[in-house]
């Protein structure tokens, strides 16, 4: 009742409200940097969210993932820092911060020192402000080391990472210095928590750090400079001399195509000369020695004349024009150019034709094809452009003309006529003209090929188009035009495509020689130009710029990586001396406060109760004299505690040797649990060896492993375990080899040594296996276990000499870790064959005590009818029921628990079965303790009485004292029992003489 009445008093009420308050600052501190870990966590995982999608960069995506669990395990261990393991706490986050920087330079470049200084910071803060003093050091001398791993590691990886913008990295210097000014507030807050050592280390770390930095900014800000200059010079003149290549290169190419055009115009006017010529010698000619037009020209059906198709021109007169004296000696005349007009066509294989038309309006035209057939008969080529362009009308000057481009009727494509006109002294006597294909100087235009990638296009004075490649059309942003017969091109470059094409094409026109630059693509290139005066053409090519500046960009790139490593190198060699100054400090500050530190612990030995301990006097300053002082008051309460100390020795031996047994026994269960998990991961070797053998050939790339076990006789090696199909072929009819020297596995099992075949087609000892044709080496290991073969590990390759000596040791081991496998599978078949015994004699044992348990007892079972509870006996009538729930213990069946419900179409239910199985698996369990509870007593009451009487004998000396009290003794345990005591020797009896009714 006072049990009860204290569970039902009221709370404190202090304990009402679970309130965590920090026992120290410490344990403040680190809730508060938990706390700012989520609170900076939050914002940070949102803007990494936010700038990986839109920069599209998986590597920012994981970053803020990385913060995501980062968060999550600082919201966790604010409930570790409530329980009061702020240390442990500290410990997790301290991890997760060094693993979370460190992954930043693994996927992102450009963060390296901003994540060396910021992991820095926080481990120096951590270890400061929120752990004891002792963690200080070691989180200085981490952080710094963690640091530098971070900023050698943004710098020292070579894959592809995902770059930081440019204007970010511009802000690295000045948030470095921010967190830089924070370290430093950082360290000075806690400058006076710092043991004197750090202190001493700090302080030259400081000094030294000012120097360096100072340095290192002076030398790579001139540095960089200088490479700049240099890299800006050298870009400068290189850009120079490629565009002085370019313009020469197309300007060469131009002055090519005007040669081309100046040759054609030049021999034209040769062959105009003749004609003068020959109008000068016109006398001569009239009556045709050569080629009589009186004879040689006839009408056709249209009303024009022409001529026969033997001839070498093709005469054509229209039929609106009259035949009189003068036109047939002109035509006799004009029929000398027969001994120059070939000659022409052959040194301009480009000139599709060469004609003269005379004042009357008959030509000549070159070569033969029959132009009176193919030309209307009343054509008139006086009216043409190629005619007018050259009479004195409109070429007073007397000058060669150039026709604009025009696609020829006779299926030549554009062409442009060059026409001269003929004079006898002043009198215009015809035009001799040429056609020339424009076609064939297009071809070589098209194989202008500047760079790569380039390409060249030809436009007249006026910008009309008259050859450009596909390319080109995109450039300007055009289709194609389709001309018809005599057309002239109407599609112009000018004003087309961008505004820095539109300027580049304005030059073009001009007749500029220049290049300019445009941008193609979002690729800056070069356009080039030249005019071609002799027809007044104009040249373009189109480059990529990169084709160019390749070399640039190459010498830019070496430059900036010899930079960059002259800078890495000179920060390694920093870092390093950053490190041994580290070092070098430690090591001062030990040789000046080891006096102090050596007398601290003195002091602390005491404080212990280690009177023994002294400290070492090892200077003569301030701290040895206080040493020696401190000896001698160490003598004299030594002196005074002498026999306490005797006994905190002998107190500290017993527990170091307690402490020996407690080291030895954990030495023990670490041993036994070591077997404890082999033995509980072996497998029965049917599901173990196919496992075996899939892993090997999957780790070591062999097409075919097989697993032999030695039969009971040890006459073969039976194929237990393969991987390849010919394997499982060889499985399936029981493949076995004989153990003797004719094989390789046989050869292994029978001399317990590894049999090794690197070639098998000279391999006298290997034997031809049609279910393994592809093997070209093989490999047969013992299986030993002790000093007996139990087996063969066979590996076989499709290579020659596919085994060398390291893998002959590594499958020497794999067949040492197979053999002790198999044999922990048998042991563990062996233990659990055992087991299974153990537990069927268990349950027959439970059988069997239930069974005279109940023999015993005249109660049957319990009935509960909803009102009482009545006992069954064994003669009784079956219980009626329409639920049993079976009372099992150990597999053996003690009873039921039954159920009879009133309705008896009831349905029980998946929630009342599981609960009366719960009960009856509790009431089972109830009634064996009970059974086992008197089973205990009554032996423990037996053990009781044994031993009363014992005590009451043992202490007797005479025969018949003893056998009157054993007699007493069994008579008031037994009572209503005659207890005699008799002496026997063989057949006769002989009574003791003493009886208990």
């Amino acid at each position: 009742m006072n049990n009860r009445k204290e569970e039902l008093q009221p709370l404190p009420p202090e304990s009402k409200v679970n309130t965590f308050k920090p026992s120290s600052s410490e344990e403040r501190n680190a809730l508060y940097i938990a706390y700012a870990f989520i609170i900076a966590g939050i914002p940070s995982i949102g803007i990494f969210l936010y700038y990986g999608m839109i920069a599209k960069s998986w590597q920012i995506e994981v970053i803020a993932g990385i913060l995501v669990i980062v968060s999550f395990i600082a919201f966790l261990m604010t409930f570790l820092i409530r329980n009061g393991k702020h240390i442990q706490a500290m410990t997790v986050i301290s991890i997760n911060v060094t693993l979370t920087f460190i992954s930043i330079p693994l996927l992102v470049q450009g963060l390296g020192v901003i994540s060396a200084l910021s992991v820095i910071i926080f481990l120096v803060a951590i270890t400061s402000l929120a752990m004891p003093s002792r963690f200080a050091l070691p989180g200085f001398v981490g952080g710094v080391l963690t640091g530098l791993a971070v900023f050698f590691l943004d710098n020292a990886i070579r894959y592809q990472r995902f770059v930081v913008p440019q204007q970010l990295q511009a802000l690295t210097p000045y948030v470095s210095i921010g967190l830089l000014l924070f370290f430093i507030v950082v360290t000075i807050g806690q400058f006076n928590k710092y043991t004197l050592r750090v202190k001493i280390a700090l302080g030259i770390l400081a000094t030294g750090g000012i120097i360096i930095a100072t340095l290192t900014f002076f030398g790579v800000t001139q540095a960089s400079q200088l490479i700049n200059l240099l890299t800006n010079q050298y870009e400068k003149e290189s850009r120079a001399r490629i565009n002085q290549e370019i313009i020469a290169t197309v300007a060469n190419e131009a002055e090519i195509a005007n040669n081309f055009f100046d040759g054609i115009l030049n021999d034209l006017e040769v062959v105009a000369n003749v004609r003068v010529d020959l109008e000068k010698d016109k006398a001569l000619f009239i009556e045709g020695p050569y080629w009589n037009a009186s004879t040689r020209v006839f009408q056709l059906s249209g009303g024009q004349y022409g001529n026969s198709t033997t001839d070498v021109s093709s005469v054509f007169i229209p039929s609106t024009i009259v035949i009189d004296e003068a036109l047939l000696a002109d035509l006799n005349t004009t029929a000398y150019l027969d001994f120059y007009a070939p000659s022409f066509l052959s040194a301009h294989p480009e000139v599709a034709s060469l004609y003269y038309i005379n004042t009357a309006g008959a030509t000549t035209y070159y070569p033969n094809i029959n132009l009176a057939q193919n030309v209307p008969p009343d054509f008139d080529p006086r009216k043409e452009f190629f005619y007018t362009i050259a009479d004195p009308q409109n070429d007073p000057a007397r000058e060669p003309r150039w026709t604009d481009a025009y696609l020829d009727p006779a299926g030549q494509g554009l062409i442009v006529t060059l026409s001269i006109p003929v004079y006898k002294n002043s009198s215009f006597q015809g035009v001799m003209a040429t056609d020339i294909q424009l076609a064939k100087i297009s071809e070589r235009i098209a194989n202008i090929k500047p760079g790569e990638t380039g390409y060249a296009f030809l436009v007249d004075s006026t910008g009309h188009i008259l050859s450009m490649p596909e390319q080109g059309y995109k450039l300007y942003e055009i289709q194609p035009e389709e001309l018809g017969a005599n057309d002239f091109p109407r599609l112009s470059v000018l004003v087309k495509g961008s505004f820095d094409l539109q300027e580049a094409t304005s030059r073009i026109v001009n007749g500029e020689t220049n290049l300019a630059e445009i941008q193609v693509n979002n690729e800056a290139s070069f356009i080039a130009f030249a005019p071609l005066k002799t027809p007044n053409y104009r040249l373009a090519v189109v480059a990529p710029e990169s084709e160019f500046t390749g070399e640039i960009v190459k010498a830019t790139s070496e430059t900036t990586q010899r930079v960059e490593g002259i800078i890495r190198s000179s920060v390694i060699i920093l870092a390093f001396l950053f490190i041994g100054a580290l070092l070098i400090s430690l090591w001062i500050g030990q040789l000046i406060t080891s006096p102090l530190v050596r007398l601290t612990k003195t002091v602390d030995a005491i404080s212990k109760g280690d009177l023994s301990a002294r400290a070492t006097v090892g200077t003569e300053d301030e701290t040895g004299r206080l040493a020696a002082a401190f000896n001698t008051m160490t003598e004299r309460l030594n002196s005074t505690l002498l026999g306490l100390e005797q006994r905190i020795a002998d107190r500290t031996t017993d527990l170091e040797r307690a402490n020996k047994n407690n080291e030895r026994r954990a030495t023990q269960f670490e041993s036994i649990a070591r077997i404890a998990q082999i033995i509980s991961t072996t497998e029965s070797n049917e599901e173990l060896l196919p496992r075996i053998a899939e892993v090997i050939s999957q780790q070591f790339d062999f097409y075919h492993v097989g697993i032999f076990l030695l039969d009971v006789r040890k006459e073969f090696a039976v194929l237990t375990a393969s991987n390849s199909e010919g394997g499982k072929r060889m499985l399936a009819r029981n493949h076995r080899l004989p153990i003797n020297e004719n094989s390789i596995v046989g050869y292994a099992s029978k001399s317990g040594q590894p049999r090794l075949a690197l070639d098998t087609d000279i391999d006298s000892v290997y034997s031809t296996n049609p279910d393994l044709s592809r093997t070209r080496s093989e490999i047969a290991l013992p299986l030993i276990v002790g000093n007996e073969v139990i087996g063969v590990l066979d590996v076989q390759s499709q290579e020659k000499n596919a085994f060398g000596n390291e893998d002959i040791n590594i499958m020497s081991t794999l067949a040492r870790q197979v053999s002790i496998a198999i044999q922990n599978a048998r042991s563990y078949q062996q233990t659990r064959e055992a087991l299974n015994r153990a537990e069927n004699a268990s349950m027959e044992l439970s059988k069997q005590n239930w069974r005279q348990f109940t023999n015993q007892r005249e109660i049957n079972g319990v009935v509960f009818d909803g009102v009482n509870t009545k006992n069954l006996s064994k003669n009784g009538a079956e219980t009626a029921h329409n639920l049993a729930i079976p009372l099992m213990l150990r597999g053996a069946k003690i009873g039921s628990i039954k159920l009879n419900s009133i309705d008896p179409q009831r349905v029980w239910t998946e929630d009342e079965i599981a609960l009366l199985q719960a009960a009856a698996d509790r009431t089972t369990l109830a009634i064996e303790n009970a059974r086992l509870l008197q089973d205990a007593q009554k032996r423990a009451s037996k053990e009781r009485t044994i031993g009363e009487i014992s005590s009451k004998i043992s202490g007797l000396v005479n025969i018949e004292n003893i056998l009157e009290t054993a007699i007493k003794e069994l008579g008031t345990t037994m009572p209503n029992t005659d207890i005699s005591i008799q002496f026997s020797e063989e057949d006769s009896e002989q009574s003791a003489g003493l009886r208990r009714p």
